[in-house]
């Protein structure tokens, strides 16, 4: 019987690279919409949360600020929101269903301040206060 040698040669291992494919399976297409759906729910709850703690947005179209006139009344044009109660210098003023007002105020000579404020259902204030200078002429 013959001996066979067998030799061993020493190599060092090198390891197999993975080739990193972009596979789409069901656990991973499940793992998406949950984070979809969470987003979507987290933005619907920060804004009915914003909505509760934010002052009603009021927005003055005319008079701009600081203003000199010659005529004994002015009109106050502007847009808030429609569910708010919006006042000026006291005086209840109604709101169309865009949100939309008009109000007519009678001026004294001199610096006139008008305080105009819109109040939502929980009492959250958003206030403009215009100066408007009346010079009899």
């Amino acid at each position: 019987m013959q001996k066979t040698k067998i030799e061993i040669k020493d190599r060092p291992l090198v390891p197999i690279k993975a080739k990193r494919v972009l596979t789409i399976t069901p656990k991973k297409l499940a793992l998406i919409a949950f984070i979809v759906f969470l987003i979507l729910v987290l933005g619907y709850f920060w804004r009915e949360i914003s909505f509760l703690v934010s002052p009603p947005r009021l927005e003055i179209i005319q008079p701009p600020a600081d203003i000199s006139i010659n005529q004994s009344t002015i009109e106050i044009i502007g847009k808030t929101e429609p569910t708010a109660i919006l006042t000026i210098d006291g005086f209840e003023v109604y709101i169309d269903k865009d949100g939309n007002f008009k109000f007519e105020k009678n001026l004294i000579e001199g610096v006139n301040n008008i305080i105009i404020e819109s109040k939502n259902r929980f009492n959250k204030v958003n206030t403009i206060i215009r100066r408007v200078i009346y010079n009899k002429q």
